[in-house]
């Protein structure tokens, strides 16, 4: 057995319920494109690491014991590595034609280890704790899965203690009928959900005013 198996081994034994946070390598330019028009690629960058860091502190905070960082691209650039350090997160590689069934992989994987999985990216400085604590206690309680609505109408957050393929298909990715297109998917498996609150995420430059705030009352807090 590796270390990473034991340590796997030993996150399950501890806990039934995963964490996992999708997001991408830091390249420049490769990362919050749609923000680069507006103020740069650096500074995309920039906002993009503030953002996984952010996410990260959040998750610590939630009750799981196990964080699993899913990356697409370079798991070994020297961020993750880092990020691997200091935080005690494990580091997955994400596989999949589209975001959907990178997803579902990710899950399948998960799931055969841990009775529920909790997925987010990385991208929601709204995001709060007890957002996360919450989806946990409802797969718990025998709900078959959790989404956590985006305003802009995809999804911050999606929880499941099961799978299956249908639940992301025909959805066109990155764009607002992506929670309603999952929602009619439930329907169609006949499936227990519970929703959260709302949540906003920054993926446009509309979207920075209120980041922007957001960074400077939790400066003035700490």
């Amino acid at each position: 057995m590796t270390r990473t198996d034991w340590q796997d081994s030993m996150s399950n034994s501890n806990s039934s319920s995963a964490l996992l946070i999708f997001t991408k390598a830091p390249v420049l330019g490769e990362v919050k494109t749609r923000l680069i028009p507006g103020i740069g690629a650096r500074r995309a960058l920039s906002i993009y690491k503030e953002l996984l860091t952010k996410t990260l502190l959040t998750a610590r905070k939630a009750g799981f014991s196990t964080i699993q960082v899913w990356v697409s691209g370079d798991i070994e650039h020297c961020y993750f590595v880092n990020l691997k350090n200091r935080y005690s997160i494990q580091l997955k590689q994400q596989s999949g034609k589209d975001l959907g069934q990178r997803m579902s992989n990710a899950f399948d994987i998960t799931l055969s280890r841990y009775s529920s999985a909790v997925l987010i990216g990385c991208d929601c400085p709204s995001l709060e704790y007890s957002d996360l604590s919450e989806a946990k206690k409802h797969l718990e309680n025998n709900a078959d899965v959790v989404l956590g609505p985006a305003v802009d109408g995809g999804y911050y957050l999606i929880g499941l203690n099961k799978n299956d393929k249908q639940l992301f298909a025909d959805i066109k990715w990155g764009r607002d009928s992506v929670f309603n297109d999952t929602c009619a998917n439930i329907d169609s498996l006949n499936w227990k959900m519970k929703l959260l609150s709302r949540r906003w995420d920054v993926d446009r430059i509309i979207d920075l005013l209120p980041y922007y705030r957001t960074m400077r009352t939790a400066s003035v807090l700490n």
